[in-house]
């Protein structure tokens, strides 16, 4: 989401209007904030790919300019800096107060030392809000640049098994595997380090690395199959979110819900990403890409600290209700665009590095 996709003046327009179809998706994704099973079955089957199909994306993409580029570690500086100037503007100087007084308001009996503990862990090891895929992929290219560097693609596929394994395990299983004393260790410490299974180790290098290799190999599926593949999938979600009712009597699908098709799902939307081929110009391509980029950066602070609170002082906790959520998802992605609006028009280099221009 983070990159520039021009590579050797190639624009690849699906991917861009992807980008903002899945960025709509995050937004709906934190939209839903009430425990209503249709609501929330609806957020469990159409939203989780999103983001994993940004990281595909992004290691995609980041291959096809790395193995391009005349000099290649001019280019992968280049590219973290922008991931770092990106994470410095949004998650630290514009989320991070934020952050800092929820803590310490959340905290009132705890010292400064670890109020001050806790705000790092949540800032640099975690990341801050949605800001945690920034973070995330901020270290993903690192491990991926060093195996195109070192040629040690077995490396970068022995990290993408454990990581896809471990994200499995701790999402699907994490009741029934806990039972054995080696895994309640892992996932204690997954928990105290991260918190969740969104983070490098688990989510980038896994979903990065699978658009590195797609990108090295030239591998594509057809728009047909792509199609069919993600429908199907689709339909598996469906069968996830629901198998605790299917399975009722069983204690196993009580305590685990199983999270896995979102992979094939994500899978499946970059390839029609890949293949399709949208009737814009690069001009519109491109402002699609930063529009996307806006909305997902933006879109947590409008709804959270913005919106909620100004609808919350005239409806109370009515706002959460589900009559509420196509006009709350709508509100928030109108206030973006004319915000993405204004910038553009602005045109200032300062302001540019808001919609990753």
């Amino acid at each position: 989401m983070t990159d520039s996709i021009t590579v050797n003046k190639k624009i690849y327009k699906g991917l861009d209007v992807c980008k903002l179809i899945a960025a709509v998706l995050v937004v709906f994704l934190h939209t839903v904030e009430n425990s209503d099973y249709i609501a929330n079955g609806i957020k469990f089957t159409i939203t989780a790919f999103a983001v994993p199909f940004f990281f595909i994306a992004s290691g995609f993409l980041f291959f096809k300019g790395l193995d391009c580029a005349a000099n290649k570690k001019e280019y992968f500086i280049k590219y973290e800096k922008n991931l770092i100037l990106l994470f410095i503007v949004w998650a630290l100087i514009i989320y991070s107060p934020l952050v800092i007084k929820s803590y310490i308001q959340g905290n009132p009996a705890a010292s400064g030392l670890k109020i001050v503990l806790l705000l790092i862990r949540r800032i640099f090891i975690i990341g801050p809000g949605v800001y945690w895929y920034l973070l995330a992929l901020i270290i993903t290219i690192c491990f991926l640049y060093f195996c195109y560097e070192k040629k040690t693609e077995k490396l970068l596929i022995v990290a993408m098994i454990i990581g896809f394994s471990l994200n499995v395990m701790y999402t699907s299983f994490n009741s029934f595997l806990s039972e054995i004393s080696i895994f309640n260790y892992l996932f204690n410490a997954i928990y105290f380090i991260f918190s969740w299974e969104s983070n490098f180790i688990m989510c980038g290098i896994p979903f990065c690395g699978l658009g590195f290799i797609i990108a090295k190999y030239n591998f594509n599926i057809s728009l047909k199959l792509s199609a069919l593949i993600f429908v199907v999938f689709t339909l598996a979600r469906v069968f996830e979110y629901t198998s605790s009712k299917i399975f009722s009597d069983s204690l196993f699908f009580q305590n685990n819900r199983l999270s896995i098709a979102y992979v094939l799902q994500a899978v499946a939307f970059f390839f029609i990403a890949l293949n399709i081929q949208p009737s814009v110009s690069e001009k519109t391509s491109k402002a699609l890409r930063q529009l996307s980029s806006f909305i997902y950066f933006s879109h947590a602070i409008i709804l959270y600290s913005i919106l909620n609170k100004i609808l919350e002082k005239y409806m109370g906790n009515n706002i959460y209700l589900n009559i509420m959520l196509v006009p709350k998802l709508l509100l928030t992605l109108i206030i973006c665009v004319v915000l993405f609006v204004i910038i553009k028009r602005i045109n200032n280099k300062v302001l540019n590095i808001l919609i990753n221009g």
